[in-house]
């Protein structure tokens, strides 16, 4: 967890972003990858509160993400979406090109995001480095949706439990032929969980698309997991202690919230007395407070919300994510790869 000690906090262009270099720095990093949020989450998720990031709120899966970029050699750069008082979500990016071109303005998503990268990348010397792009259920539609307005920027997309739109990719693949773009669609990952059926459906028609365009995809699955006495422990420390954990393990399997192997019951999200079976069982922290519970901004409710595998991120195929990109990366003609932040200089494109 030191590693991320030295996340920085900063306003760029008005949009809250966390960022950090890796222990190379800007000149020995493999590149840089920009991590979007789901809703009612931000930037701020993705390290933990330190002296260099104060307002850092650190969730597990997110701050493990982040590790395991940072570990492999890459900047890290997280971006909060514009809506900080309602969902906290994304704008929708389902919609033509020309469309999504429209909206640009100093408020929406896109255009914040590509002037923090812009502003960022340039002042660190990273500006000719690869620049992959990674997002979660909101996050993930929002940065499918960002090839098409920042073509020859992206060397690998990963939408993690969400799809594109349908025709999505052949959408872009006219606008190749129409607009002059020459850029090929970046390697895309898609990461769901199997449970998550509405997602699964597009996700199954984006791949069956992708694959009809010959673009390089890749498919990961999240299915769920068992809870184990030290699960929460190994996850969430240091909040939660061995101690906890094991009390966290016992209060759910004697409440029959657990099956007989561990695996939970019911979805956290819609059965949410598992917080009184902790109250009630005396867990230590609950009644304290020192134990973070609420939807959003509790380590435990997340963990357990990636334990039943529905709808939550995660970073469990960060590992594989990464070892993908690279690959795919290496298979791409030097002439052919992606430019970086600075793009393909298209005029209808580059506003």
């Amino acid at each position: 967890m030191d590693l991320l000690s030295k996340g920085k906090y900063e306003t760029i262009k008005g949009a809250e972003v966390v960022w950090q270099l890796p222990a190379a720095g800007a000149k020995g990093a493999k590149g840089v990858v920009f991590l979007a949020h789901g809703c009612n989450h931000g930037a701020v998720d993705f390290w933990p509160k330190s002296d260099a990031c104060p307002q850092c709120t650190g969730l597990p899966e997110e701050m493990n993400i982040t590790l395991h970029v940072l570990s492999r050699g890459y900047a890290a750069v997280a971006v909060s979406s514009a809506d900080r008082r309602m969902s906290r979500c994304w704008q929708n990016m389902w919609g033509s090109r020309d469309e999504i071109l429209a909206s640009a303005s100093e408020e929406a998503d896109f255009t914040r995001v590509e002037g923090v990268l812009q502003t960022l990348m340039g002042r660190e010397g990273l500006e000719a480095a690869p620049l992959f792009a990674f997002g979660a259920s909101s996050g993930g539609g929002f940065v499918l949706g960002l090839p098409p307005v920042m073509p020859g920027v992206f060397s690998g997309v990963a939408s993690q439990i969400m799809g594109g739109a349908p025709k999505h990719f052949e959408a872009y693949e006219r606008a190749r032929e129409t607009d002059s773009v020459v850029s090929h669609w970046p390697p895309t990952a898609l990461v769901h969980m199997p449970r998550d059926g509405h997602i699964g459906v597009l996700v199954e028609l984006n791949l069956k698309e992708m694959a009809a365009l010959k673009i390089p995809h890749l498919e990961i699955r999240i299915t769920p997991q068992p809870l184990t006495p030290l699960y929460m422990a190994q996850r969430c420390a240091p909040e939660v202690d061995e101690a906890t954990s094991k009390a966290i393990y016992e209060a759910l399997k004697a409440a029959d919230y657990l099956d007989a192997d561990g695996f939970l019951r019911h979805n956290p999200r819609l059965a949410p007395d598992w917080r009184l079976i902790l109250q009630r069982a005396n867990v230590p922290g609950v009644t304290s407070g020192k134990l973070r519970l609420e939807p959003d901004l509790s380590p435990v409710s997340e963990e357990l919300n990636h334990l039943y595998g529905a709808h939550e991120i995660s970073s469990e195929s960060t590992t594989d994510l990464l070892d993908w990109w690279e690959q795919s990366l290496a298979a791409i003609p030097a002439d052919s790869r992606a430019a970086g932040i600075k793009g393909e200089v298209v005029e209808t494109v580059r506003r």
